[in-house]
């Protein structure tokens, strides 16, 4: 009988992780349990600036699958009375995140601070909750709302509607930019042209999570990280067959297929590959922002996160 691997998705609706989470493929020589707890898995899919957080005490390791991927531009959203119309006009701003290793976060502030030249210390930040990062007593301005308002906590997406703060960095789109509320607005209008030439310049295709395997598991099963690989690489490609196959899949925009050739043509037909190779740019530049963020004492190496047996499995 097959050894049992347990599946924690934090995101099983995804296209990249449907097809295993809805058991359309297995994972080669394993019997797959999809749970409902990160604490009752094998492997799931971590957020990247939280791997980094943990990277000293953690017994796991990763894989190169990268089944979410984002750019962060998109992200900020401002009050539309603050005055901010550039990077540059969040100085001397309130700015609100969920919490300070937020992988969307630490993109999106990597981003602000090392392309478009945003001192992060020259910015008031209020945290919705202090988490574990080591951030330098006075190293930077940050407030906990956890803290101050343990009585009446706010939402952040209301606080920055009522101008209470002057944006907000988030790994979603909070409802009043969905409702269209005209008190809130993004920071770049035209997030997607901001985000191609963000790419054109940096080469950085954000990676929001990569797949982790608790480390006894691999001891146990060092087949698994090769298998895995496979699986989701596998999961992958049946999410771009449902937008380019003979019978696309997606039909609430009609021409899904013409904005794919065009991301194909600024980013490379294989913009999406499960291997470090090809991904160096992405992974290097989390490396540099999670060390300059404290989120790791000194800059890692990419290759210390990955199994040996994956390292050089290139697509």
């Amino acid at each position: 009988m097959p050894p049992r691997m347990r599946l924690f998705f934090r995101e099983p609706t995804v296209d990249t992780n449907r097809p295993i989470a809805s058991r359309q493929i297995g994972v080669e020589g394993f019997d797959v349990e999809i749970v409902d707890s990160m604490a009752d898995a094998d492997v799931w899919d971590c957020p990247f600036a939280g791997r980094m957080l943990d990277f000293e005490t953690s017994e796991c390791v990763s894989i190169p699958a990268f089944p979410n991927r984002k750019f962060r531009l998109a992200y900020i959203f401002v009050n539309a009375a603050a005055g901010i119309r550039t990077p540059q006009d969040l100085h001397g701003k309130r700015v609100g995140i969920r919490f300070w290793s937020n992988t969307a976060g630490v993109w999106a502030r990597g981003a602000l601070q090392h392309h478009y030249g945003v001192d992060l210390t020259r910015i008031h930040w209020l945290s919705a909750r202090k988490d574990a990062t080591p951030i330098p007593p006075g190293a930077i301005d940050i407030a906990y709302q956890d803290e101050m308002w343990p009585r009446d906590m706010r939402d952040l997406d209301d606080m920055l509607a009522d101008g209470d703060i002057d944006a907000l960095i988030d790994a979603n789109v909070p409802p009043s930019i969905v409702r269209r509320n005209p008190r809130t607005r993004r920071l770049f209008p035209d997030y997607a042209a901001e985000e191609r030439a963000y790419y054109s310049a940096t080469g950085i295709f954000p990676i929001s999570h990569l797949v982790t395997l608790r480390g006894d598991f691999v001891k146990a099963n060092p087949a698994a990280p090769q298998a895995l690989l496979r699986a989701f690489r596998h999961a992958r490609d049946m999410a771009f067959e449902a937008i380019e196959g003979s019978d696309p899949q997606v039909l609430v925009l009609s021409w899904i297929s013409h904005y794919l050739d065009e991301q194909r043509k600024l980013m490379g037909d294989n913009y999406f590959t499960y291997d470090i190779a090809h991904n160096r740019t992405a992974l290097d530049a989390m490396m540099r922002y999670a060390h300059a963020q404290w989120l790791t004492p000194r800059v890692l190496r990419a290759e210390e996160l990955f199994h040996a047996s994956v390292i050089d499995d290139v697509e």
